[in-house]
């Protein structure tokens, strides 16, 4: 095979090969201009439906608020108008209120109505006073029987000769003999006011043991 063959033979691969590139890269083209037009198409139209969607929902959502918001406007005009009514209401209700009370004292500074009510005090104050006066008159009318008020017999001394009635006797002072007094037995009571008499001599400690005793019997 001469040289000339070889590269004629290798010319026509190479056209074929080409033309069989170009075939295939015109068809691929003209396909992907096919489907890129369908594609076009149909996101076109899903587009359009999207968007007819949209508009639809947003219209729903804009009258759904409107009315929401007209309601509420409504309602807020009621309660304004309520409150407004109780408010009213109140106000003519106090006022009535006053005017009796106006009435009422009137009624009562009328000269006739404030003597009448002088005098009734003043019956009722005369009918206690004769009540109280009968009572006392009653009490004064019943025999009197005088509590003879026995005096303390002559006090013996109980205690043995250096022997105190209370322990630790010397050491108190006037003032809490006379506030055990109170608190100490008949005996015991006796037994203070001898040795008070015989030896202390303290007038305050004397006379509370005295009334001590006297108070006991």
């Amino acid at each position: 095979m001469t040289r000339k063959n070889q590269l004629r033979r290798s010319g026509t691969r190479l056209q074929r090969q080409g033309a069989l590139w170009f075939q295939q890269t015109r068809n691929a083209s003209e396909t992907f201009l096919a489907e890129s037009q369908d594609a076009g198409v149909t996101f076109g139209r899903d587009m359009r439906a999207a968007s007819t969607k949209l508009i639809t929902t947003a219209g729903r959502s804009a009258q759904g608020l409107q009315k929401a918001l007209h309601k509420e406007a409504l309602d807020w005009r009621d309660l304004v108008l309520q409150t407004r009514d109780a408010y009213v209401a109140a106000i003519e209700a106090r006022l009535e209120d006053m005017e009796r009370q106006a009435l009422s004292a009137s009624k009562a500074l009328k000269p006739g109505t404030v003597e009448t009510t002088v005098l009734q005090s003043a019956r009722g104050l005369l009918e206690r006073a004769q009540s109280l006066v009968d009572e006392r008159l009653g009490q004064a009318a019943k025999p009197v029987v005088a509590k003879a008020v026995r005096k303390p017999k002559a006090v013996t001394a109980v205690a043995k000769k250096g022997q105190t009635p209370l322990r630790n006797y010397d050491q108190l002072t006037a003032k809490d003999l006379v506030s055990r007094v109170q608190r100490l037995s008949t005996p015991q009571t006796t037994a203070v006011l001898a040795y008070e008499r015989s030896r202390k001599k303290r007038a305050t400690v004397i006379k509370a043991a005295e009334h001590r005793l006297a108070a006991a019997s």
